[in-house]
């Protein structure tokens, strides 16, 4: 089930900006063009699987500020998992087995900068004037805890988006959308001896949830 909704998001994120502007025609009414620059973002992601979606759980707040069909925008966001679901375990990072931290849960506070693109394809789809959709993608800064032995881990990565949105006014919209998360974290070295792979992990996860945008 995940590895379809990865592939999934995937194939929206490069069908959307290689082949979105010949195969359909963007709605440019003016009624629909928001007049306001400002956007804010609250995101409450879960797991895509249904039967496990408290596996892991985000929030996502972003700020993004709108030149032309581009959002330059920062975020910031929290997030807490299974550490299972989140990376595979690394015993000379972690210091841990397998079993010990299976069913423990980890925290991941993330920083990201980056580059969203609006356009309104879905229109086309649906015959309506009040749909768009976001593509975005962060640069991030990561800080991974872990809970069995309590190390922290550091490193960066990046963030990308996709959601589809329905305009309520000029001032809200409400969507659905897919986050995927890729990291490489580094603890602190314990000896000169140890290389960086031997204290690194590499963090993956994939959520959808609700975002509600407010525009000023």
């Amino acid at each position: 089930m995940n590895f379809f909704l990865k592939s999934l998001l995937l194939i929206l994120l490069t069908s959307t900006c290689a082949y979105g502007v010949d195969d359909f025609v963007a709605n440019t009414e003016k009624n629909f063009a928001p007049s306001h620059s400002n956007r804010f973002s609250f995101l409450l992601g879960v797991n895509p699987s249904l039967s496990k979606s408290t596996d892991v759980a985000n929030f996502l707040f972003s700020y993004a500020n709108r030149i032309d069909s581009f959002w330059i925008e920062g975020s910031a966001s929290t997030t807490s998992g299974l550490f299972s679901k989140m990376t595979l375990n690394n015993q000379n990072a972690t210091g841990s087995s397998d079993s010990e931290l299976k069913n423990s849960r980890s925290t991941l506070t993330s920083f990201g900068l980056g580059v969203a693109r609006e356009s309104k394809y879905a229109q086309a789809l649906f015959s309506s004037n009040n749909l768009y959709e976001i593509v975005a993608t962060d640069l991030t800064y990561n800080i991974f805890k872990e809970s069995v032995q309590s190390k922290s881990f550091n490193g960066v990565g990046l963030l990308a988006k996709f959601g589809l949105y329905k305009k309520t006014s000029d001032y809200f919209s409400f969507g659905a959308q897919f986050v995927y998360h890729l990291a490489v974290v580094k603890r602190a070295p314990d000896s000169d001896s140890e290389t960086s792979s031997m204290r690194s992990l590499t963090l993956s996860h994939l959520t959808i949830g609700l975002d509600l945008s407010f525009f000023l």
